[in-house]
């Protein structure tokens, strides 16, 4: 992946411009949009494969709008929300947007440093997988990670922090894009014989 572009959607200015200083030099193409309708846009324009991007906007739609909406245009795009809301309701939501992770303001520069090479790690990898792997969504791919080590739905839900029956849904997805058979366990020895995923 030669060139790596990272959106920030945050509408604090100041914060804006110091991560995409930050990001900058160390060797990103950033972009910075400040309310959802800019944003939706540069999903097309700018292009990026990840989004830096608030959940509270000053605007009616909020970062989680935008997530949802973003991954409607370009599916493979990959968000990590920044937020200084650390209630569990509002993580609950951000959730049914399936981010990539959650950057905690204030930010600190290592821990966004780590969480966006860990971002570029699994989009790179991403690429490189088989073309049944790579329709995975994030949260898809984390949970056949759990399933591999033999998680039941219940624990994955607890460890993920959603619904037993949004993992059920997520299992459903997973077979149906890996063609696997209805036979019992048959998603467990997928998983168990691809753990390298």
């Amino acid at each position: 992946m030669k060139e790596k572009r990272i959106l920030i959607l945050e509408d604090e200015l100041l914060q804006a411009l110091d991560l995409s200083e930050f990001l900058h030099k160390e060797g990103y193409n950033t972009s910075i949009v400040d309310n959802f309708d800019d944003g939706v846009k540069a999903v097309t324009d700018f292009n990026p494969q990840l989004v830096i991007c608030d959940i509270n906007l000053k605007d009616e739609k909020t970062g989680i709008d935008f997530a949802k909406k973003a991954n409607t245009i370009k599916p493979n795009i990959e968000i990590i929300f920044i937020t200084a809301v650390t209630k569990s309701a509002s993580i609950i939501e951000a959730q049914e947007a399936d981010p990539l992770n959650y950057i905690v303001k204030p930010w600190k520069e290592e821990q966004v440093k780590v969480t966006v090479q860990m971002a570029f790690n699994y989009i790179s990898s991403k690429h490189k997988q088989n073309s049944v792997v790579e329709t995975l969504t994030m949260s898809e791919y984390k949970i056949l990670k759990l399933i591999a080590k033999q998680m039941s739905s219940k624990e994955i839900a607890a460890s993920l922090f959603v619904s037993e029956k949004t993992v059920k849904n997520h299992r459903h997805n997973i077979i149906q894009k890996l063609n696997l058979t209805n036979e019992k366990n048959s998603l467990l020895k997928w998983a168990a014989n691809n753990t390298d995923i």
